[in-house]
């Protein structure tokens, strides 16, 4: 028993120093380039960022709130200094798997932001989230839950409303966050908050969101399990290579944004064992935002890829393919062909679109 603990614990030890190794050779390879040590490190924490938190190491990315490129504080005279044209309209952008808020910037032009566009058409103040999206998407939820919390009762001004924009998996972690905010029972220590800021959102905003899963952790996982079938040593390499993938990249699987979406389920499961439905937030207008590959939504390629992560039924919350029923009922949809993945964040067309809708 004790020779079984021991090589546990060495295993568990090279394990942590394989991960530690190779998250340090990552960063060094994406950092060639100048000044983009932030959206490299970004990359690190989307691949290994669960496994580096639970480690402590320094290269885990913390939760923050940034306007343009400072950190905020959580603090009212330091919010003031950091947001001098302040306004009790917060809209608050939430970026996807292995980015940071830079995903924003328009192409020639990365200081033009939906948030920096709102905030001139609607008289909002921008505010963005940076956060380890190697974690739970369910863990980051209640983190950021958490965090809005205390970012009301210390912004400058009474708030009025809130808006929240969410790409890619951003928005399964702010679909994550309300659950967590508005839920009956009590969350780790959310209960002593609980609806302090949700009855103030007043705007969903889910930008090519794998509401009901993403194709490609499907595939890797299908990949992972077929690897492991052959018996040779070359291609069960690869499959450990292709389990070693985040939670965060394992949640984008069927889009899990709870603890019990993950907990005691089955990891190799090729289809949903429950049906995923939150709800909505009742006060909130909600608008989906699809891309797509080719400029025909009805081309079979749409079913299969979508917008080249996303699929449309997932990015639209489609549940019943054949009854329509899904996600978000009564919400507005907005399509736009021959737009990817990463586009769809920062494209004149979709902000367009935004502010069209804007209720």
């Amino acid at each position: 028993m004790v020779g079984n603990r021991v090589a546990q614990s060495d295993e568990a030890a090279e394990e942590r120093s394989l991960i530690l190794v190779g998250a340090d050779r990552l960063l060094r390879l994406l950092t060639a380039l100048p000044g983009r040590r932030s959206e490299a490190l970004a990359v690190v924490n989307g691949f290994f960022g669960d496994r580096l938190a639970d480690m402590g190491s320094t290269l885990a990315m913390p939760m923050t709130l940034h306007s343009g490129t400072e950190v905020l504080s959580l603090d009212r005279d330091k919010l003031s200094q950091a947001l001098p044209n302040v306004t009790g309209r917060i809209a608050l952008l939430v970026h996807g798997l292995a980015s940071t808020e830079s995903v924003w910037g328009f192409p020639g032009d990365p200081d033009t932001t939906y948030g920096s566009l709102l905030a001139r058409d609607h008289g909002v103040t921008p505010v963005s989230l940076r956060y380890n999206t190697g974690r739970h998407i369910s863990i980051n939820g209640r983190e950021f839950a958490k965090l809005l919390h205390h970012l009301v009762a210390a912004w400058p001004v009474p708030v009025s409303d809130i808006t929240l924009i969410g790409h890619s998996m951003g928005g399964l972690v702010i679909r994550s966050a309300c659950h967590y905010a508005s839920a009956t029972r009590p969350w780790r220590g959310l209960a002593s908050f609980r609806r302090s800021w949700t009855s103030k959102v007043r705007r969903v905003v889910l930008v090519g969101v794998p509401n009901t899963g993403a194709p490609l952790e499907v595939f890797a996982n299908l990949t992972s399990a077929a690897l492991w079938s052959i018996p040779f040593p070359a291609t069960r390499l690869i499959g450990l290579g292709l389990d070693a993938r985040s939670a965060g990249i394992k949640d984008l699987r069927f889009g899990a944004i709870t603890d019990g979406d993950w907990l005691e389920q089955n990891p190799y499961a090729r289809e949903r064992p429950v049906p995923h439905r939150r709800a909505m937030l009742r006060r909130a207008a909600y608008l989906i935002v699809v891309g797509g590959l080719t400029s025909d939504p009805a081309h079979p390629l749409e079913r299969v890829v979508g917008d080249a992560f996303v699929t449309t039924s997932s990015a639209s919350g489609t549940l019943d393919e054949a009854t329509g029923h899904g996600l978000f009922p009564n919400s507005t949809m907005r399509m736009f062909p021959k737009v990817t993945h990463i586009a769809l964040a920062h494209r004149p067309e979709v902000y367009n679109e935004i502010d069209r809708w804007w209720p």
